[in-house]
């Protein structure tokens, strides 16, 4: 929004541009989705989060739990099966049609391969040390996301080679037609990346995107959403060039799209989801706000029922135990309270 002002005789007088009114009335329509907070899948065990993903198909959720991947029945919550042995896991990445899973391992820099139907662990591969993971359907590649990625044959577990992206990952989709983009928090900038010949072809620069951190695609109009700090930035995925924007919530951490009712979804730290509305391929507009709880920053929307899936706990002060950390408290997950909110509409 545009605010232009001049002082005259004591008064101000602001003139507002075309586009900030257009906004403005947008907005006067906002909290007419009809999402809504409608469930909570408690789920035991104690540990940190990051990452939800889901199987649509098969109807599982898999979301990172301290040392372990949790697998949740997807309509009731019910906890099917672990993962175990990933630490400081971040999240999944699932291959349906090999029935297949991986999970990416922070703390030991490694990758687990897992069955999907069995939950049986497969094989476990040393990777440069991964944060978000990421299937490519067409090559069936496996990219677990570092600076420079380690990218593995779905099929066979096998090292293929290496991508080096330039900067430091937060999240990726892939078009699956034979390319992969990847936002790149630490440089304003997103990476388009050849999964077959593992370059990076093009770097789109985001100038006024500050830690790009959620990244969502519309194939149909070939326009990624990226999730910043200072909003949401719309990019036309051949040019790279900026063709929309809206305000999002604080501390934006993911993101889907739902190409049927043209909605964007950007979850944050604050306990919200912000809900824009793609108006035309070059013109967004924020209509909702949808209260969640505190730390609820990760999400995974589900195409099928359209229900929103978000990780998160409460938080306690407690004195610390280590002596030569320079803090005598700490925040820690308070424990028995890990849950998945689960928002739906009316």
């Amino acid at each position: 929004m545009r605010l232009f002002a001049r002082k005259s005789g004591g008064l101000v007088f602001v003139a507002v541009s075309v586009g900030a009114l257009l906004g403005i009335a947008g907005n006067v329509g906002a909290q007419t989705t009809g999402y809504h907070l409608a469930k909570r899948y408690p789920i035991p065990g104690e540990g940190g989060w990051d990452y939800i993903a889901i199987d649509s198909d098969a109807r599982r959720l898999y979301l990172s739990h301290g040392t372990r991947l949790e697998v949740l029945d997807a309509d009731s919550g019910k906890v099917l099966g672990q993962i175990p042995d990933t630490p400081g896991v971040h999240g999944a990445a699932i291959a349906p049609e090999l029935k297949r899973g991986f999970t990416s391992n922070g703390h030991d820099k490694s990758v687990t391969i897992f069955d999907t139907e069995t939950l049986k662990t497969i094989k476990k591969v040393a990777v440069n040390k991964p944060d978000f993971i990421l299937y490519d359907p067409l090559t069936e590649r496996v990219f677990p996301m570092t600076e420079k990625v380690t990218v593995l044959d779905a099929t066979t577990g096998d090292k293929v080679g290496d991508l080096d992206l330039g900067g430091d990952p937060e999240s990726g989709v892939s078009d699956g037609k034979g390319t992969v983009y990847v936002n790149l928090a630490d440089k304003k900038a997103l990476a388009v990346v050849d999964p077959k010949a593992l370059t990076v072809t093009k770097t789109y620069p985001i100038d006024f995107c500050t830690s790009p951190h959620s990244l969502s695609f519309d194939s149909a109009n070939q326009r990624l959403f990226v999730g910043c700090r200072d909003g949401l930035a719309v990019l036309d995925a051949t040019t790279g060039k900026v063709v929309g924007r809206s305000l999002i919530c604080s501390g934006v951490d993911a993101g889907g799209f739902d190409p049927e009712s043209k909605l964007i979804f950007e979850s944050c730290t604050e306990g919200v989801v912000s809900v824009v509305r793609q108006v035309s391929p070059d013109y967004y507009v924020l209509i909702d706000t949808v209260k969640t709880e505190l730390s609820a920053k990760t999400m995974a929307f589900d195409p099928k029922t359209k229900k929103i899936f978000l990780p998160t706990a409460e938080f306690e002060i407690v004195p610390n135990s280590d002596p030569k950390s320079g803090s005598s408290y700490v925040r820690q997950v308070k424990p028995g309270t890990f849950v998945v909110l689960v928002l739906s509409k009316n």
